[in-house]
This record gives C-alpha cells, sequence and structure tokens, in this order.
C-alpha cells in the first residue's frame, strides 16, 4: 500500500486514513473506510478483546467474567491513548520494536520449558488444579520469571534510546537491532540452564503424556457398576 501510494502520488504514506483521504471519488472513500471498520472490530474482538478477557477471567473468576474483564480492557484502550502511538511512523516503530524486547523472551521461556525441559510432556489434567504438579513456589514459576529478565535486561538501554535517540548507551543499541532473535535465544538457554543444573522443577516433569481422551478412543466399560474408566 506504501509502494502503490508512492507511486500514484510520489511520496510514502503508511497511514491508511491519509492514503483514503487522497482519493477522489466518495463512494471509494465510504466503502475502503467502511471496510477498514469492520475488519478493525473483527479483528479486537477475535485477537484483542476475548483473548484478554478470556485469560483475565481465568485469573479470577470469582469476580471477574467474560463481560467485566471485556469492561476493563476498553477502558484501558483509552487511558493508553493509543493514537499517541500511530500519530507518527518513527513513534510506530518505537513501539513494536520495543513490543518484540518482550515477546521474543517470552516466546524463549515456553519453547524451553515445554521442549527442551519437560519434552512435550504434559498432564493436561493437572494445568486445571490451582495447587497441581505445576503450580510451583506459591503459584510462581520464578525461574521462568528470572529467566524472562535476562534476556530482556540487555535489550532495555537500546529501548530507551529508541525512545531518546540523544542517550548514548555505546554497544548495546547494536544488540536492539535484533531484539526478538537475542532475547528468545538468551532466555531460551537461561531457563535451561537454570532448570537443569540450578533448580529443577520436581514432579512438574512426567515420563508419559496425560492427554483427555479423544474422539475414537476405546473406553473400558465396569459391567457391574455401570460406569465408564
Amino acid at each position: 500500500m506504501t509502494s502503490a501510494h508512492s507511486y500514484l502520488w510520489g511520496e510514502f504514506q503508511w497511514y491508511m486514513p491519509a492514503v483514503i483521504a487522497k482519493f477522489d471519488s466518495r463512494a471509494a472513500k465510504f466503502f475502503t473506510g467502511f471496510s477498514f471498520m469492520l475488519a478493525t472490530i473483527g479483528n479486537q474482538i477475535a485477537a484483542g478483546t476475548y483473548p484478554f478477557s478470556n485469560d483475565i477471567s481465568g485469573l479470577c473468576p470469582k469476580y471477574i467474567n467474560i463481560f467485566r474483564a471485556t469492561l476493563f480492557i476498553s477502558l484501558f484502550c483509552v487511558v493508553s491513548t493509543p493514537w499517541n502511538i500511530i500519530k507518527n511512523a518513527a513513534g510506530l516503530l518505537a513501539f513494536l520494536s520495543g513490543y518484540s524486547c518482550l515477546m521474543g523472551p517470552l516466546a524463549g521461556v515456553m519453547v524451553s520449558d515445554y521442549y527442551l525441559i519437560k519434552k512435550r510432556k504434559l498432564n493436561v489434567h493437572e494445568l486445571y488444579h490451582d495447587h497441581g504438579i505445576y503450580h510451583y513456589s506459591h503459584g510462581f514459576n520464578w525461574r521462568a520469571f528470572l529467566a524472562f529478565f535476562i534476556g530482556v535486561g540487555p535489550l532495555l538501554p537500546g529501548f530507551a534510546k529508541s525512545i531518546a535517540t540523544n542517550l548514548n548507551v555505546g554497544g548495546a543499541w547494536k544488540i536492539y537491532t535484533f531484539a526478538w532473535i537475542f532475547g528468545f535465544h538468551v532466555s531460551l538457554l537461561s531457563y535451561y540452564v537454570i532448570v537443569t543444573y540450578v533448580s529443577g522443577i520436581g514432579e512438574a516433569l512426567i515420563d508419559v503424556a496425560v492427554y483427555p481422551p479423544q474422539k475414537g478412543d476405546a473406553v473400558a466399560v465396569d459391567i457391574e457398576s455401570g460406569s465408564e474408566e
């Protein structure tokens, strides 16, 4: 879209409302704007509002349901003033780069835990027990938090410079240019080392994965009692 705008009007433009404003046809402006409105609503419901509400309600289901969590995120979206993020390309790119500083280490910890430590063996039933084998220490896996911050820490100086360009952070700026890859690998290796050589996760490691019954699986029936096993 940006390249097409440069071809037609001689300048690069990434902000879609500004592109639509250049259209000569009022009908084209209306239908394009209406399409983007529908796409935005659908995207926010499917990828923004509902996932957030589902997660937050799971943290405290006694007091928070899907509707209340939706009201909370709706209020937060206004308070965070997102229009300041997209008012210029530099601000948007800085925001997206900062986002990768968190997503890379987060993904690294998850991949390390599931593939390297647990070797894809989970007891799905225990995931829904508040004091099951995945409860860890007082409900928090401190190893994961430590590995996460080890990956995020070296990226913070570069992130600060992306916001305030006059800061002198030395070579840390070069690390920030590949923030997601750096954070992912550092957190992945950190979590693996911590769990393997410093503090294990004990009963969370199981020999055989336990999954719920799948469609088509044979179900044993006790003929005398009539109960399923």
